[in-house]
């Protein structure tokens, strides 16, 4: 089976989506789509989280927030994900629409180059004693709930105190995140391979505070040290949960990753240069 996922919006995502599932039922594979796109594309209707249960590969066609939105399900069974730009950067999106039956093709049969990405885990304990659980695979933001005031982040690495962050917030990147809002904040690109985290604070009220690189193996522990205020986190910039004076947010490695097909024209650097016009 093959999982589809559309950015119903993005240019030609209905065309391209019907021509590949002509291709999957021409060589005998099923097609999985979401509920709102299985009808009229003819596929079994399936959510994300039920594709990653039962696909063997997943195609998402759109752009990276499309990707990212995919890739934070992901779970014990490391589903090949084919990326198909039909956005504007597409960093993530590697695989072009001519190449893409070729790509899912090289996925089925076990013989697609694998980026496996290192996710993020987020645990968010509550004052009360609750306890939630997100992932990321770019980045997790604290960030002030109310516009033009600082907030102080409180900052533990492993149970040492690290620093009280006095900034608009503070990104948590992943080395797939460095070229996302931490390379906008100050942080450095990092080849996906490294196991680190960056911390980039937002804006500090500080000439001396600058983007730290950590092991991605450390517990990073967070809390807000200004009262009165409110403090968010978002993770890959589409999910947003309200923390208050009581709560902790605590960031370690996940235990589960994405795993992005590569383009076989494209290297890491290829991508540095192409879309993000680097060292130009």
């Amino acid at each position: 089976m093959v999982g589809l996922v559309l950015k119903r919006r993005a240019p030609h995502a209905r065309e391209v989506a019907k021509d590949l599932i002509g291709w999957l039922q021409a060589h005998g594979h099923r097609p999985l789509a979401e509920p709102e796109d299985a009808a009229w594309l003819g596929a079994i209707a399936s959510d994300k989280s039920d594709m990653f249960a039962r696909a063997d590969a997943i195609a998402v066609l759109g752009g990276d927030g499309t990707l990212l939105a995919t890739a934070r399900l992901a779970g014990e069974r490391e589903v090949p994900i084919v990326g198909v730009n039909l956005g504007s950067l597409g960093f993530l999106t590697e695989i072009g629409i001519d190449d893409l039956s070729a790509a899912v093709d090289r996925a089925l049969r076990g013989e697609a180059a694998i980026d496996r990405r290192r996710m993020l885990r987020a645990t968010v304990r509550r004052g009360s004693g609750e306890s939630e659980v997100y992932q990321a695979l770019n980045d997790a933001v604290l960030s002030r709930g109310s516009l033009g005031r600082i907030i102080n982040v409180e900052t533990h690495v492993d149970g040492k105190f690290l620093a009280l962050f006095k900034a608009d917030g503070v990104i948590i990147s992943t080395p797939t995140g460095s070229t996302a809002y931490s390379l906008s904040a100050g942080g450095p690109i990092v080849h996906p391979s490294v196991r680190v985290v960056v911390l980039a604070p937002i804006c500090p009220h500080t000439l001396s505070v600058r983007p730290i690189v950590i092991d991605d193996g450390s517990v990073l522990a967070f809390r807000l040290r200004s009262p009165g205020e409110e403090l968010l986190l978002t993770l890959d910039g589409q999910q947003t949960v309200r923390l208050g004076a009581d709560d902790t947010v605590e960031v370690t490695r996940s235990p589960h990753y994405a795993c992005l097909v590569r383009s076989p024209q494209l290297g890491f650097y290829d991508l540095l240069r192409t879309k993000l016009g680097w060292a130009r």
